[in-house]
């Protein structure tokens, strides 16, 4: 009997952990659900195609969200998107997708529903491929990263809060964001490149025109093969110019921190600044 009651005993033991065990749990579970650390996501695809000819335009607006560009050899234009929404699965038809077509341009907005009660926690990622040749007139994000590849005419592109990376655009580039650096490479057209707190890198084959580069809180690395003929102008406030191409200065050296001068034959113009940081003139 002494033994029957000691299992009796162990038994009622192990249930009351096992409950408790249960119980805090499930307690745990409530609390990163309240605190938003364990929340499942819901997702929904968007997909259009639409003509687009190699010398048409092509525009894009989104908010939260990185946004990809591509180019192919097709004459159309197609569209993924992947929507995703936190916590509330409502939220992803308070964010709708409007594409639009007028003549030989095509332009994608991004529209959240307002609402002043709480934010919508809605991230929308693009994957989009244009056709060669076509112009990038405006390609915006706000919290994501651009990223643009292949053979495009002019390209406008930007972000907020983020990286952007453009490669092998023949025309005019603009490149932007404030909170992220830039990566700008093979291209030909007149570049200006722009950011606040981050840094830029430029790989250039041939500087065939004007090449323009901003920065506050960050380097500038501009790369170049060959022979280069430009002239050349670089600042910074809190850092050093470095160049492995040979300069001929203009007038007197007053500053480490300032140097114009010719490369080579002269040329185009290359002006880079920055406040707080170093500048380097690679091969």
């Amino acid at each position: 009997m002494p033994k029957m009651e000691e299992t009796m005993r162990m038994k009622k033991t192990i249930s009351a952990l096992i409950f408790s065990l249960a119980f805090l749990t499930g307690v745990a579970v409530l609390s990163l659900n309240a605190a938003g650390l364990f929340v499942a996501d819901y997702q929904e695809k968007f997909e259009k195609t639409l003509p687009l000819s190699a010398g048409g335009s092509f525009s894009l607006k989104n908010t939260n969200g990185d946004v990809i560009v591509s180019t192919w050899t097709k004459n159309e234009v197609e569209i993924n998107a992947v929507k995703t929404a936190k916590r509330d699965k409502d939220d992803l038809n308070r964010v709708k997708i409007e594409v639009s077509a007028v003549g030989d341009s095509v332009k994608v907005d991004t529209i959240y529903e307002k609402t002043f009660l709480r934010n919508i926690r809605v991230e929308v990622k693009y994957e989009v491929k244009v056709p060669e040749g076509v112009r990038l007139e405006r390609v915006r994000t706000t919290n994501g990263d651009v990223e643009i590849t292949g053979r495009l005419g002019d390209a406008d592109v930007g972000t907020t809060n983020g990286d952007v990376r453009l490669e092998s655009a023949s025309g005019k580039c603009l490149a932007h964001t404030t909170n992220g650096d830039i990566h700008v490479a093979n291209f030909k057209g007149p570049l200006e490149a722009g950011t606040t707190n981050g840094s830029i890198h430029l790989d250039v084959r041939t500087v065939e025109a004007g090449i323009m580069a901003h920065t506050t809180n960050g380097s500038i690395t501009l790369k170049m093969v060959g022979d280069v003929n430009a002239n050349f102008k670089a600042h910074t406030t809190n850092g050093r110019i470095r160049t492995d191409f040979p300069i001929t200065i203009k007038g007197v050296i007053n500053s480490r921190r300032t140097l114009e001068g010719t490369l080579g034959n002269g040329g185009p113009e290359i002006d880079l600044r920055t406040t707080n940081g170093s500048i380097t003139l690679t091969r």
